[in-house]
């Protein structure tokens, strides 16, 4: 029994200082997300950022939802995840449309546009729940990226509050948004 025990720890041993201590798959994780901020810090082109939505959706969420992370690494992050199209990063940008909507702070509208305009292109069961609100924001620049979102969507349920907004819309470039976006929806019938 003890030469069990003594080969067991010599194998547990050699393994742990194969590995220097430490799970590899942290140092993967740790090393993608630095590979991955970098990468969004310089820029990117949209077959990057596919490819990262595509390796890295979970590196991009937490990115996008770290405040320690530049509001440029942000953006690009829900950016890039228009292209991850799962479940869960649908998940994701609804709650944080949701979670920042309210917030007045300028980081977070303008991250609050990425998300929905990400969450359009997705297009999910909930995208025009969520993002409709967005018409009756008092920032011009939020409400045209609402309008958009809603187009990309190509959903029928965003016909009505796109002419809800329309009808009450005094900005001309929000309203040609809305016209653009309600051409989008109604072609898709």
């Amino acid at each position: 029994m003890a030469g069990a025990i003594i080969h067991t720890t010599c194998l547990l041993a050699a393994l742990v200082a194969a590995d220097g201590g430490a799970p590899s798959n942290e140092r993967a994780k740790s090393s993608q997300r630095a590979e991955v901020e970098a990468a969004l810090a310089k820029g990117g082109s949209p077959g990057e950022l596919q490819h990262w939505a595509a390796t890295a959706d979970g590196t991009l969420m937490a990115l996008a939802g770290n405040r320690a992370a530049s509001e440029t690494v942000r953006g690009r992050a829900l950016a890039a995840l228009a292209y991850a199209r799962t479940g869960r990063v649908r998940a994701f940008l609804e709650n944080f449309v949701i979670e920042k909507t309210p917030s007045s702070a300028a980081v977070d509208r303008v991250l609050v546009r990425r998300a929905a305009v990400s969450l359009g292109w997705q297009a999910g069961p909930r995208a025009v729940e969520v993002i409709a609100p967005l018409l009756d924001s008092s920032d011009v620049e939020v409400r045209l990226d609402a309008a958009a979102a809603l187009g990309l969507t190509r959903l029928s349920d965003a016909e009505k509050p796109l002419r809800v907004r329309l009808a009450i819309e005094s900005d001309p470039s929000v309203k040609r948004q809305i016209e653009s976006a309600l051409k989008a929806v109604t072609a898709a019938r």
